[in-house]
């Protein structure tokens, strides 16, 4: 990967994300920065045959009947720049109020029903094992013993059809106009396991509550609403509860890492280790060994 010389200078985090990227995204050349965050992020214009990817899959989607939840792509530029995508008016779901946010939830869960079953043909995967691999990647000293639990629990689980998926489900995700919602950054869709949206989007819910954005009422109906919505089987509901811990363990290391706060990181801790105990998990005696306190 070529970048400016003088890109990110003197910021170490960032230049650590550079360097790792370079692992992925080898022949891309940088263009110009877009916007820098330091400490946190950096948008940059790159040309590269990867860049394309997002335009394709975009257009896969489109093809398969569902551009009206999705982003529309408008091309790329010939030397392989990341295209423009349409712009969508409408609220993000985070700033709806209590009544509006749980039927648009409700709502979200039949939008990504449609995303999964669409039938596009896209271009890459992402599986269990590249979820846990990341998590791990990313854990933190209080996270780690989540992490080992979980992981012993995801390897139980039985294997499921990769499906085209977000994979970065949250409120923030989703732009609601006149009631309709759709989806927004498909930047990391691929093919993947359904649950993995769901459980993540259903733990961004129970986040709602551990934060003080919503009541822990208002959070639970929402989250039964896009459950329920979506059409999860019964017998999918202890996987489920896997997914959901494999994402509050994620949210419990970006709430440390990124956000600095560790007073988030404990609480979303102490609902990944609530969902280990409940009676429906069958490993939760085996798994709970390892979550100590940190």
């Amino acid at each position: 990967m070529r970048w400016l010389d003088d890109v990110a200078d003197g910021d170490t985090r960032v230049r650590a994300a550079i360097a790792e990227a370079a692992d992925f995204l080898p022949d891309a050349e940088v263009a110009a920065v877009l916007r820098h965050l330091p400490g946190r992020r950096l948008t940059a214009l790159f040309s590269g045959p990867r860049a394309r990817g997002n335009h394709r899959r975009l257009a896969a989607l489109a093809a398969a009947g569902v551009g009206d939840i999705v982003p529309g792509s408008l091309g790329h530029h010939p030397a392989g720049h990341v295209g423009a995508i349409t712009y969508r008016p409408g609220v993000v779901l985070e700033q709806l109020d209590d009544e509006s946010f749980v039927i648009a939830c409700g709502r979200a869960g039949e939008a990504l029903r449609r995303l999964h079953t669409c039938g596009a043909e896209l271009d890459r995967e992402w599986t269990l094992l590249d979820e846990l691999d990341q998590l791990s990647r990313r854990s933190t000293a209080a996270t780690q013993p989540l992490v080992v639990a979980v992981s012993a629990l995801a390897a139980t689980l039985p294997p499921t059809p990769l499906l085209p998926a977000h994979r970065d489900c949250h409120p923030r995700q989703l732009i609601v106009t006149d009631g309709r919602v759709a989806w927004i950054d498909l930047d990391d869709c691929a093919y993947a396991p359904p649950l993995l949206d769901v459980g993540n989007m259903a733990a961004h819910l129970r986040r709602e509550a551990l934060v003080g954005r919503r009541s822990p009422d208002v959070a639970a109906t929402a989250r039964h609403a896009f459950v329920d919505a979506y059409g999860v089987r019964d017998d999918d509901r202890e996987a489920l509860l896997t997914w959901e811990v494999l994402s509050l363990t994620r949210l419990a290391g970006l709430a440390e890492t990124r956000h600095g706060s560790l007073s988030e990181r404990d609480r979303l801790v102490d609902e990944a280790r609530r969902l280990l105990r409940q009676p429906s998990n069958r490993h939760s005696e085996q798994t709970l060994t390892y979550t100590g306190a940190q």
